[in-house]
This record gives C-alpha cells, structure tokens and sequence, in this order.
C-alpha cells in the first residue's frame, strides 16, 4: 500500500559520545538518566523504494538503565489497518506508563482502522501504535520506556504500509526504511 501524502517533519536525535568514540543518543559529559530521540515519517520517497513510506534514524544507541522518549512526527494521513495476528499491534506496549501521547492526548490503544504505521521492537517488549494523521496535519506520537537489557535489537513496522499482496514487501521488509536496530550498551 502508497502513502499519498508527500509531506516531511523536522528530525531532532541528540548525539553524545562514548568512551569508545561511538555516538550514543543522550546529552554529552557524566551518563544521561533520560535521552530522548525524535524519528520523521515520511511519505512518497524517491529512490529504489520510490513512493513507499520511511521512518528516519532507523538506528540508534542508548545506555542501559537510561529512560528514552521516543517521539514520531508523522505527517502520513493514510492508513494500513490491522488483521489477524497483527491486530495486538493496536495495543501500546512497554512504555513506563502503558499509555502513549498523541498530540498531547493519553491513549493505551488506536483504532486498527486508523492505524498507519507501528514502532515495534519486540525484544524490548515495545510497541508504538502510530495513528494516520489528519490530512493536512501533523500528529505527535511521544512513549518513554527504560532500557533494561543491552544487545542489539530489530524494531520494525508491523502495519501493511509496503507493497506486495499483503503489503509487507518492498519498505517493509528493507532495513532503514520501515525496520531498524536499537543497540543498548552497558
């Protein structure tokens, strides 16, 4: 499934260096309690994956024990809704208060009908329901949760915004473009 809208956000990822010279998200000197990082939705891209959607910064590090915000700007209004055995992707999962923001308003789920995209990392038990914005909007998706374990860990998108017959081909299955890593160091 295409996205139509073609729209992009500002993208924010605070960088602060390790001992070993890696970039870590954080802030920079003695160990961050809390890091945020900021991804950007977008829509309609050009290249091998012409028009299919893409979640930028799709590899990041933190610290373990640190408590990350993850926040989505997502301008994409258009909809890949859930079935089967996806469909406990409606569910936010993981965070530090069960609940997530959209635009400023407390959610624990969204709609299976209005989903567009889905932040989930199932190592870390994580999971960021990303509802379509309104078009012509933007919407904000803000959830905390605390890195508990270290390792390397696949995120993806589990709603059927690719192509292919069950929309999970092409973005979908093509890491930095609707799949990641999260590493979490010691």
């Amino acid at each position: 499934m295409k996205h139509p809208m073609a729209k992009a956000a500002s993208l924010v990822l605070a960088l602060a260096p390790l001992a070993s010279g890696a970039l870590v998200a954080g802030t920079a000197g003695a160990a961050s309690p809390h890091v945020t990082v900021t991804m950007q939705l977008i829509t309609n891209t050009t290249g091998k994956l012409g028009g299919q959607p893409k979640i930028t910064n799709s590899n990041w590090t933190v610290k373990k024990g640190e408590t990350v915000t993850v926040r989505i700007i997502n301008h994409d209004d258009g909809t890949a809704p859930l079935t089967g055995n996806y469909m406990k992707y409606v569910k936010v999962m993981g965070t530090k208060s069960g609940k997530e923001l959209v635009s400023g308003k407390a959610v624990k789920t969204v709609s299976d009908i209005n989903i567009a995209h889905t932040f989930t990392v199932p190592g870390l038990g994580f999971n960021m329901p990303i509802p379509a914005a309104p078009t012509g909007k933007t919407n904000v998706i803000i959830a905390t949760f605390v890195a508990k374990k270290t390792g390397t860990f696949l995120w993806r998108c589990f709603a059927p915004c690719g192509s292919g017959s069950d929309g999970m081909a092409g973005a979908m299955s093509t890491m930095t473009w609707m799949e990641g890593h999260i590493k979490v160091v010691a």
